[in-house]
């Protein structure tokens, strides 16, 4: 009889990554898969910092038992599924995290997250770690492509679908499973796939969990598949699996074949994007045109009115509700809104890890600004391949400022330098620890392939206990 297994992109996969090894890998993907790596760390270290940082580090207590794993920043040791969930929601907590722009999925915070978590339970070389990372992270981007611009529009974040499978594929590989035992893992994971995006609505916080759950999820999937527990190998395309379950629009037609078509020949981690900026992705060409404009000399007091041409897709993300979008009643809201975020880069003249502070909420300027900035559509706009940002700024004196961005900084058509992300994880990282223990994160990350135990990288990036 034949395997149904051996046909399903779970299989494919699995065995993809199962034989997978760091020489097979692009030298300029491995280099790109540091950076995002301590990029992520950063930006976890930056929100343990906050009020983030507290609240996640007093619910684990309350949950997890002891362990061997510690959530990067705090200084407990706690079981790792629960460190995977601390990791995985710091990531995403100041939207600061990478982006594959086409899926606008987040890969950082699951797999990294959950990889991190088990660097402390058994003996982890950089090499190894560094294999699953990239595995896992191209695994995850390809999973979004099946279904590209569907979760949003069910009101799903995309993450919190497909990151609970690329987690599990990360746990998988440091775990050792064999080939079989990870598609019982990843069929696990589908079934604890969740993630709404209601909180958008009243600016609460459980959209930042999602990460974090599916980083929680995938350990906790592979566990049991370690254990033995059978999981569908369908959970991808089948009739029930986590696609159709969640993309419920009548006549789409899924594009499953791009989730394994030229898997490990063409690397869809290259079109993973960093962040300059800590808020939602789309935003940032805007915000490179409105900082470029205000280096011209535009004043947020001379401003009549901006209007900022928009893709469609966009619009219900970072414009609509169109009251909350001008006056967030949180930073969480804030960092999905168009116009504030213009508007306190435009007063600010920076939007960083500080920024969307309670008192920038309540400023008056900031808000009169925001009150001045509409959206129209923009029917020359690209796909999501290509975040473009335009800007139209009038004057008072009836003057007209405008600048396109064609492609978001930090993306592969427009990088940002290695020493750019570098800058962004020590500015991040400084924020809770000593610039020695900043130096050592950054050396043992960028010389990862050459650790023998990535033990002492996680030990560089424990905080102080809040």
């Amino acid at each position: 009889m034949t395997d149904p297994a051996a046909v399903t992109c779970t299989t494919a996969c699995a065995r993809w990554l199962g034989a997978l090894q760091l020489d097979d890998v692009p030298a300029d993907v491995v280099e790109h898969a540091k950076l995002r790596l301590l990029d992520v760390i950063g930006v976890m270290l930056a929100a343990s910092a906050l009020e983030y940082g507290r609240v996640i580090r007093s619910a684990v207590l309350d949950l997890s038992g002891p362990g061997p794993s510690a959530i990067v920043g705090l200084g407990d040791r706690v079981r790792p599924v629960w460190a995977a969930f601390g990791n995985g929601a710091l990531a995403h907590a100041l939207i600061f995290d990478d982006t594959h722009n086409e899926t606008i999925v987040h890969p950082g915070g699951p797999v990294a997250g959950a990889a991190l978590a088990l660097v402390e339970a058994q003996p982890i070389t950089g090499a190894a770690l560094l294999t699953a990372l990239v595995g896992a992270t191209e695994i995850t981007c390809r999973l979004g492509l099946a279904a590209v611009g569907q979760f949003h529009k069910s009101g799903f974040q995309p993450t919190a679908i497909v990151g609970p499978l690329g987690a599990a594929f990360v746990a998988s590989r440091l775990y050792g499973l064999t080939e079989r035992a990870t598609v019982h893992a990843v069929g696990n994971s589908g079934s604890f796939a969740s993630g709404i995006n209601e909180s958008w609505s009243d600016g609460s916080w459980t959209q930042l969990l999602h990460p974090g759950w599916a980083a929680h999820s995938g350990i906790a999937a592979a566990a049991l598949a370690r254990a033995g527990w059978s999981g569908p190998a369908a959970v991808v395309e089948g009739r029930f699996g986590v696609f159709r379950s969640h993309v419920q629009q009548p006549g789409f037609a899924f594009t499953f074949e791009r989730v394994t078509r030229d898997l490990g020949t063409q690397w869809e981690s290259r079109h993973i994007s960093f962040k300059p900026y800590p808020c939602a992705h789309v935003l940032h060409p805007f915000l490179d045109a409105i900082l470029a404009l205000r280096a011209e000399g535009l004043t947020a007091q001379a401003v009549e009115r901006i209007d900022c041409p928009i893709a469609d897709y966009q619009v219900p993300v970072v414009c609509e509700p169109a009251d909350t979008k001008r006056r967030p009643v949180s930073d969480a809201q804030a960092r999905t809104s168009l116009p504030f975020s213009l508007a306190e880069a435009l007063v600010t003249g920076r939007l960083d890890a500080s920024s969307y502070s309670a008192r920038a909420l309540h400023d008056p300027t900031i808000l009169s600004l925001a009150e001045r900035i509409r959206y129209v559509p923009d029917t020359s706009a690209p796909d999501s391949r290509q975040y473009k940002g335009w800007v139209i700024a009038t004057t008072r004196d009836g003057r007209r400022h405008e600048r396109v961005e064609a492609f978001n900084r930090g993306s592969l058509e427009n990088p940002l330098s290695p020493h750019d992300v570098r800058d962004k994880f020590r500015h991040n990282a400084a924020t809770c620890l000593p610039p020695t223990q900043v130096a050592t994160i950054e050396r043992l990350v960028l010389d990862l392939e050459q650790q023998s135990d990535t033990r002492s990288l996680l030990a560089a990036c424990a905080g102080h206990r809040h």
